[in-house]
């Protein structure tokens, strides 16, 4: 891995997280987070977001650009992973965030 590849620190991860989660928060004040490692990539983040609407891909609209943004332009692998309804979020989440979330 070249210098120009090094992944942020996760000081930064928790920053850009805030900076998403204000984004969707203008839209959908209600919506809840939580922000994990993805399972199958150790380098890469997903925040988890919980929304009561019909379409959670209405969320992705909100971040999208900003998602790209943050991987190409800062190397700062960070998803937003829309849910419906807290039953579906739960499931959604990974065990260990189930646990202790």
């Amino acid at each position: 891995m070249t210098d120009q590849w090094k992944w942020a620190p996760v000081k930064r991860i928790k920053e850009v997280a805030e900076e998403l989660k204000a984004t969707i928060r203008t839209r959908y004040p209600d919506a809840k987070f939580k922000l994990s490692r993805a399972q199958d990539d150790r380098e890469a983040w997903n925040l988890w977001t919980l929304v009561d609407i019909d379409d959670p891909d209405e969320v992705n609209d909100l971040i999208r650009d900003r998602e790209l943004e943050m991987l190409t332009e800062e190397h700062i692998p960070l998803y937003v992973v829309p849910t419906r309804g807290k039953e579906r979020f739960m499931v959604d989440l990974p065990a260990k965030i189930r646990k202790t979330g």
